[in-house]
This record gives C-alpha cells, structure tokens and sequence, in this order.
C-alpha cells in the first residue's frame, strides 16, 4: 500500500480523498483531532485535501496534506446566544452558504469524501460534500443520537441521521459504535473500526526496564470534558485521602489552561499538580516519569453514551509508553472493555471513595509488578496499533470503497 513513509507497498493509487471535518489538524491537536492526524499520516500528500471548520487551521499537515478553511465565520458568542433559543445558526449557515474553496476542491476531483463530524457544523460542512463523490462517515463518539436542545436552525440528530444513510460506508472508533451507528440510522453498512495509531519504534520504552521510585506519581494527560470530569475527579480526591493517611503520591495533570482554569479551584483544593500541555512528541518522555496513567470515563448517567462508545486517543498513547494503566470508570466503558480484553490495565470501576481508594493503594503496593501488565499493552500496541499495521488497513478498507461504492 503506497503511503508517506513507514514502508509499504500497494496494487495501485490511493483513492484522491477530501477529508471534510471540524476537528483541529495541526500538530497540537488533541482528542478526536489527534487520532485523525495520526491516521492520515501516512496517506500520500497529493491524494489527500481536507476542509476544516476548526479555527486552528495551518496550510498544511505535519504530513504535508493541504488544509483549508471552512468556519462558518458567525462570531461565537451569537452563535453561543442564539444556540439554546434557535439552535445551530452557525451550522445552517454551513449549510446554506457555497462550499469553501469549491473551486480548488473541484480541481482536486475526489474519488471518496471521508467525513468526521464531532458537531452540528461538521455535520453541515459533510451534507455540502456528500455529492462529491461517495462518503465514508467516521464517527468517534455516539453524539448524534443524542442531540438535544432547539432544532428550528439546524436539526442536527435528523442531518446526522441522513448523513449515516447517504453514506456508503463507516468508520468506528468502537464496536459498540459501529453498533450504535446501525441503530440510529436504521440500516447497514460496510464498517471498519479503528482506534488511535501509535508509532511503536523497533524497541520496548525505556520505562519498562525497572518501575521508578521516590513519590507515586499518577499522571493524567489531556482534554478534561464532562465525558471524563468525574472520574479524574474520583482519582483526585483519593490521592489526597491516601496522601493524607501518609501515602506519598500525587496526580500530575498534563493539560491546557483552558482545562486547568475551568476546575482550578478544585485541582488545588486536592493539591493536583500543573504538569501544563505537553506536546505530542514529548508526550511519551513525560508519561515515563509517572507510574500510573490515568484513563478516565464518566460514571454518570448522562454520560453513558460517551463513556460506552469513545475508545480514547490515550488509550493507545498510554499503552506505547511503557507504564502501567489505571481505568476509571463504569465496567461497561469502551475504554475499560478494551483494556480489560487486553489484560493490560488495573481498573477503578466503583466510583465509591472506598472503592477508589482501595484500587489506588492497589496499585501502588504492586508497584514492582508494574512493568509486567506494561509490557503486555506495549506488545498488544506493536501488534495490533502500530500506525504501520492500522493505517495499512484503513487505506485498503477506503481504497475498497473507493473502487466498489456499492459494495
């Protein structure tokens, strides 16, 4: 299969694919955008054009695929008025107005349009593309189902609904969603599900050569939504139970201002330290110095949809960096049905303080045996998750389609 790098060999081109979506695709990008970013990576750089409505939008990916934008340019705080009243105005107007750069799209010809919406404008922006060529929705969260609010704008459950059905294909981030996905639209597809891609490298990490020592260190990296707040918030107060009863330890939270400033009252309250936003390279060196990784899924209700159906970015990331994994959150989790399939993680699935409490002194008393249930996810990602392995099958699953619309 032809690709940018990492090797690979391939029958033919690789379809030309607009990528239409309203994640950010620069080389901070985080979440959704971050596992996106990895996948494409290798997609040759003239056989790939994307539309974003993100307004971090660079000319060009890491990888070298053309980027332009496509914000629908309503100033946020109308949008942000008008939402609860009207609905998604931001979103209609995505709708009505021409397709962005419709002429350089036009020159560029797609044989496949890929859309990845994470919200009503990214649902608009791929109902302006879907006549372009035949679609493949990717779809990481069950949101759509979901939708509530005023829909006399923009109804964005009965687009996203269409938009599943006019599609000729999916991407899943989770077998349940990939289930979800059926449910909501009323019909089958051809479905491919793939998570995150990680860059393994030929050698195990350094990390998981000897556990460390000195202060427990728990590290959580990342975006801090209601879909994970209250399960980083379980694991921040046991902390400071346990380091009050004289455990030596701490929670490290490696995130934005934005995350750190919305909570900061409470992260100092239970003494969480400001690891700041680390980039992403850097990553893998600063989740070493910790010795337990945080994934978090929500245990209220609310969230269930999100926790059940979003495996996480860091799932994957977690697991290449050569340190053990702790999941918090409902047993039913996507992330927590992963990693415990895997047999590669210790988990907090009862949001008790007693319960969280006793996982974590679980944890640090079999903080020599971390490196083994590392080791099992780092072998788990270089089989299943290396970026070679994953985009290998995802351009040939899109490559497919592409030749075969109609299965």
């Amino acid at each position: 299969m032809t690709g940018a790098g990492d090797g690979g060999a391939s029958p033919g081109p690789l379809p030309r694919i607009l990528l239409a979506t309203d994640v950010d695709l620069s080389a901070g990008s985080r979440g959704a955008g971050r596992t996106l970013v990895n996948l494409i990576s290798r997609y040759p750089a003239d056989r790939l054009m994307a539309l974003s409505t993100s307004h971090r939008v660079p000319f060009e990916t890491a990888a070298g695929h053309r980027v332009l934008p496509a914000a629908p340019g309503v100033p946020g705080r109308v949008a942000q008025w008008l939402r609860p009243r009207i609905g998604h105005v931001d979103a209609a107007w995505t709708q009505l107005r021409p397709l962005p750069h419709g002429d350089a799209v036009a020159r560029f010809a797609p044989e496949l349009v890929v859309a990845v919406p994470t919200n009503a404008v990214g649902v608009a922006l791929a109902g302006k593309c879907a006549g372009l060529a035949p679609m493949v929705v990717y779809m990481m969260d069950d949101w759509l189902a979901h939708q509530p609010g005023a829909r006399m704008a923009f109804d964005t459950r009965a687009r996203g609904r269409n938009l599943l059905r006019r599609a000729v294909a999916w991407l899943a981030i989770s077998t349940y969603l990939s289930n979800a996905m059926r449910a909501f639209a009323g019909l089958e597809r051809p479905v491919h599900v793939v998570h995150n891609a990680v860059r393994t490298g030929d050698a195990m990490p350094s990390a998981l050569e000897r556990p460390r020592s000195g202060r427990f260190r728990v590290a959580y990296a990342g975006s801090v939504w209601p879909m994970h707040w209250d399960a980083v918030a379980a694991i921040a107060q046991g902390i400071r139970r346990l380091r009050e009863a004289g455990s030596d330890m701490e929670l490290v939270l490696f995130t934005d201002r934005f995350f750190w400033g919305r909570h900061g009252a409470q992260w100092r309250r239970w003494g969480v330290v400001d690891g700041g936003l680390v980039p992403y390279d850097a990553l893998p060196a600063a989740l070493a110095d910790c010795d337990l990784l945080l994934v978090a899924s929500s245990f209220d209700p609310a969230q269930a949809h999100m926790s059940r159906s979003s495996l996480q970015t860091k799932v994957t990331d977690y697991m290449a960096a050569g340190r053990p994994i702790l999941a918090c959150g409902p047993a039913d989790s996507a992330s927590n049905v992963f990693l415990r399939e895997r047999g590669c993680a210790y988990f907090a699935e009862d949001p008790s303080p007693e319960a969280i409490d006793a996982a974590l002194r679980a944890c640090v008393e079999d903080r020599v045996e971390g490196p083994a249930i590392a080791r099992r996810a780092w072998v788990v990602a270089k089989r299943d998750h290396d970026i070679g392995t994953v985009s290998d099958a995802l351009y040939a699953f899109l490559s497919d389609v592409a030749r075969d619309p109609q299965g």
